[in-house]
């Protein structure tokens, strides 16, 4: 990567997006093809880009009148949602759950997908991008957002029913939520759609969504007092044809130290 697209990419996680577009741009004509390839992705350079739709997702539409559940349609575009998966492909790793027996992560018969973190090292415009987008979406900002993670289910894997918020009346995770806070928001983005079946099922709920390409499912895994939801107990269910793709955003309601 070069100097210039190293500094664009940092500078789009700042939010001077002009600054990054016009940096991406010089390290194209530099001959950086990652720069190149990520400039095509967004819409071209930065005379062409136009930075405020690029960073307003479609608005949330609710699908829930028992938790706060919503669909973005369209969230990330086609060409988003293949550079995720082709970043991704080489990187997965099996999925790990967070034990509430043990407080520990560890491999789980319950998650049997694969997936693959970005941290703030291996990110890039595009999922810069995404990550502007939920923080509009959500109204909660950059610095309070896990590292996204790509996961791939082939047919038949899943990961079974849960919850994304950590039990504040387990000891186990007096801890994680002192240091980290309470994992508050979830955006499930699906990246493609040639599978069969595969929703994302809320049973409390009697509620299956399954996204089109690039739509994203949000939701809210607190009630408006802080406290947890159980109605958003939820299963990523298995593919029975083809291999799914999704892009999980997960925000906390405080600052992550390694952003």
């Amino acid at each position: 990567m070069s100097p210039d697209l190293t500094a664009a990419i940092a500078a789009a996680y700042a939010q001077r997006w002009s600054e990054a577009l016009e940096l991406a741009d010089r390290a194209a004509a530099a001959g950086d093809a990652d720069a190149r390839a990520q400039l095509a992705v967004l819409g071209g350079d930065a005379a062409s880009v136009d930075t405020n739709a690029l960073l307003t997702p479609p608005p949330l539409q609710l699908v829930s009148d028992g938790a706060s559940i919503g669909i973005s349609r369209g969230f990330a575009t086609p060409a988003m949602c293949a550079w995720l998966i082709d970043r991704a492909r080489s990187r997965l790793t099996p999925s790990m759950v967070n034990d509430s027996t043990t407080g520990e992560m560890r491999q789980h018969p319950m998650r049997t997908a694969y997936t693959c973190a970005f941290g703030p090292g291996e990110r890039d415009l595009v999922i810069a991008v995404l990550q502007a987008r939920a923080v509009t979406l959500t109204h909660l900002p950059l610095i309070n957002h896990e590292a996204p993670n790509i996961i791939s289910y082939e047919p038949g894997q899943q990961f079974g029913l849960h919850v994304d918020y950590l039990d504040p009346q387990n000891p186990l995770f007096a801890r994680e939520l002192a240091a980290l806070g309470q994992r508050i928001t979830t955006v499930v983005t699906y990246l493609n759609d040639d599978f069969d079946d595969g929703p994302t099922q809320f049973p409390a709920l009697k509620l299956n969504v399954r996204g089109a390409i690039g739509d994203a499912i949000v939701w809210s895994n607190v009630r408006a007092d802080g406290s947890p939801d159980p109605n958003t107990v939820h299963a990523g269910m298995p593919p029975t044809r083809g291999r799914k793709w999704v892009l999980s955003q997960w925000l906390r309601n405080r600052a992550q130290p390694y952003n």
